[in-house]
């Protein structure tokens, strides 16, 4: 089985692939589109099974666009990641590498994912809000 992190950015990604004994398979920075990012998952093969990217504005449609390519897609909280958010040196590589090793080794602390309807709900009242 193959485990990945993902570091989202507004217009591209950072993922790390990593096998079961965190010998990474696969690193590259990705454009935040459609088809560049099911071109990409698809290339790793159906290994790829549980990616973990930490939860932020705009994560909603890459889960769904993951969730879409039978991945299991968990959700970091941010201020409980104290290996990426204390680390001195941050580049989105590290950022990718540490989400994948945490996932693998199942040190991952996860973040709240609501169900479709109830985000929608959210994304309306934050339309609204604004």
């Amino acid at each position: 089985m193959l485990y990945a992190g993902l570091d989202l950015h507004k217009k591209f990604s950072y993922v790390t692939v990593m096998d079961e004994q965190g010998k990474i398979v696969s690193q590259g920075k990705l454009p935040n589109d459609q088809d560049s990012i099911t071109e990409y998952i698809e290339s790793i093969g159906s290994e790829l099974k549980e990616l973990a990217m930490e939860a932020g504005p705009s994560w909603y449609w890459l889960y769904e666009l993951l969730d879409s390519l039978d991945i299991n897609v968990h959700l970091a909280h941010p201020k409980r990641v104290k290996a990426i958010a204390s680390a001195r040196v941050k580049t989105d590589k590290i950022d990718s590498t540490v989400l994948a090793h945490l996932l693998r080794t199942n040190l991952l602390p996860e973040a709240y994912i609501p169900d479709r309807e109830t985000w929608l709900q959210k994304e309306l009242l934050r339309h609204r809000a604004s």
